[in-house]
């Protein structure tokens, strides 16, 4: 049994001073589309979000405590099949991580995340 697709596939990652930029495709089987909606298969919300905590773990060595969020936006569907960019610049004075999904033409979604002090 083939375990379940969960994640984009990362096409190249670029380092920039407070963060990376992640060149991403939406996988047609991905998991998450499995009842979201009947009708077109998008990426919900929740899951933008978990993949940009996900990544700034991965990559930016992020071990805070998720605390709230603000100015969170879904602007545009992300669809299997879409390449786009994911930029994430984690500001550690305010232990806060900016993140943006867009490609050349249209952002998706974007927003602030941010952290306890405390690690974990």
């Amino acid at each position: 049994m083939r375990s379940p697709i969960l994640f984009p596939d990362i096409l190249g990652e670029k380092p920039e001073a407070e963060g990376i930029v992640l060149a991403l495709r939406i996988p047609e089987g991905l998991a998450y589309f499995s009842g979201h909606f009947d009708e077109v298969a998008i990426v919900p919300g929740v899951t933008q979000i978990q993949w940009a905590v996900h990544y700034a773990r991965q990559y930016l060595a992020l071990n805070r405590i998720f605390s709230h969020m603000e100015v969170v936006k879904f602007k545009e569907l992300l669809l299997p099949g879409q390449r786009l960019e994911l930029t994430l610049d984690y500001q550690r004075t305010g232990c806060k991580l900016n993140f943006c999904y867009r490609s050349e033409t249209t952002e998706y979604s974007s927003g602030r995340i941010y952290f306890h002090d405390d690690s974990f």
